[in-house]
């Protein structure tokens, strides 16, 4: 095994938050007999849970990154654990494959004790090109890139189009196009851009995390390169015109009963997963959308049958349900839930809506729906 450890320069660390809370990566190669497993965690379900590892001598936390690119990497299901225990699939691999050599890369954060406190990210072909964090950073910087922040594995940065900042005004509202860069430093996976709108009144920005609004960077040896590319030339105004159109829709279509479940699913589940940064929010949200089990006279919406809640009509429009998602992913979420919401928001705008076109008018809304004093909530004007 062999370790290299990279740890951002000053001006790199600035590039994404502060030194403080700039991550420390070591990068190094191992084969699959070097894994150990301390602690095999079972959930009521017959679930098999593997956090705690070891690699090069030292003990780690597995992440979900992890596993996904291990399975990926040697073909396996992550069910596999279920019927034949760490050691014996390690051991397997071992066995029947004859390159089992990988890449691995732990993220450490300042104050963490090296041999314990490591978060273990993707490990990939030892042949596959990787860009660092600090060559990332800098190249980020050098574009100006802004809202800078890394999360699992990622390196995530906002930029604006080739053609320059554009402002748009969809109804009532401003927007200026954006679009994001999402780069692995770990090597999993390609960098990827999506496009982004930002609502100039508060400061919510809405990040396309979906097919529609995607496009992955092909990249050769010289990484670096092929990023700076493409933050030189990207810009897609057939995308930002259908994003545009979107929004447009967005607010001359009453929600659904449906879509008003699936949102608060999202955020449900980020509560349960200490995801949301206030409390409230989805009382908050329900007082938004109006009581729908009391308007239609049932205890459990649940009950109705998935096309009847698909023509059953909220108290709120689509826009309404967007502005609000976005604002708790800008605002009040942390990272992994922030994300959830975005991608809620863009698998939502991609496909037609429920009720589409059947609200008259784009009214006026409003800036917030989240009162930083915890009053409650803004109700938009219909």
């Amino acid at each position: 095994m062999s370790t290299e450890i990279v740890q951002p320069s000053l001006s790199e660390t600035h590039a994404s938050a502060s030194k403080q809370n700039s991550p420390r990566f070591c990068y190094g190669h191992a084969t699959v007999a070097d894994l150990k497993v301390h602690k095999v965690q079972r959930t009521e379900n017959g679930r098999v849970k593997l956090r705690h590892l070891e690699i090069d001598g030292r003990v780690v936390t597995a992440s979900r990154r992890f596993w996904r690119s291990f399975f990926t990497r040697f073909g396996i299901a992550e069910n596999v654990f279920r019927y034949f225990s760490p050691d014996e699939v390690f051991a397997r691999i071992s066995q029947q494959n004859s390159d089992d050599a990988f890449r691995f890369c732990i993220a450490e954060h300042a104050g963490g004790k090296q041999e314990t406190e490591g978060t273990l990210l993707a490990v990939t072909n030892v042949k596959r090109p990787v860009i660092r964090y600090h060559e990332i950073a800098a190249l980020v910087e050098q574009y100006g890139g802004t809202d800078v922040r890394y999360h699992e594995g990622l390196l995530i940065s906002t930029h604006q189009p080739r053609g320059g900042s554009r402002s748009l005004q969809i109804g009532g509202d401003q927007f200026h196009d954006r679009f994001c860069l999402e780069t692995p430093v770990d090597g999993f996976g390609h960098p990827r851009l999506f496009l982004s709108m930002l609502r100039l009144i508060c400061q919510n920005g809405m990040i396309g995390y979906a097919k529609a609004f995607r496009s992955d960077i092909p990249v050769g040896k010289k990484m670096d390169y092929c990023i700076a590319r493409a933050l030189e030339s990207y810009d897609n105004g057939d995308g930002y015109a259908a994003i545009r159109q979107r929004f447009e829709s967005s607010q001359t279509s009453w929600a659904s009963v449906h879509e008003c479940l699936q949102l608060g699913v999202v955020l449900d589940r980020a509560q349960r997963e200490r995801q949301l940064t206030c409390d409230g929010l989805i009382g908050r949200f329900r007082s938004m959308a109006g009581n729908l089990s009391e308007l239609y006279g049932l205890a459990n919406l649940e009950a109705l049958s998935d096309k009847r809640r698909r023509i059953l009509p909220s108290k709120a429009r689509v826009y309404d349900l967007i502005n609000f998602a976005s604002e708790v992913a800008t605002h009040h979420a942390l990272p992994e839930g922030a994300r959830r919401l975005q991608a809620h928001i863009g698998s939502l705008i991609s496909d037609e809506y429920d009720l589409e076109g059947t609200a008259e008018g784009a009214p006026d809304f409003d800036a917030f729906f989240i009162d930083d004093s915890g009053a409650g909530i803004r109700q938009s004007v219909n």
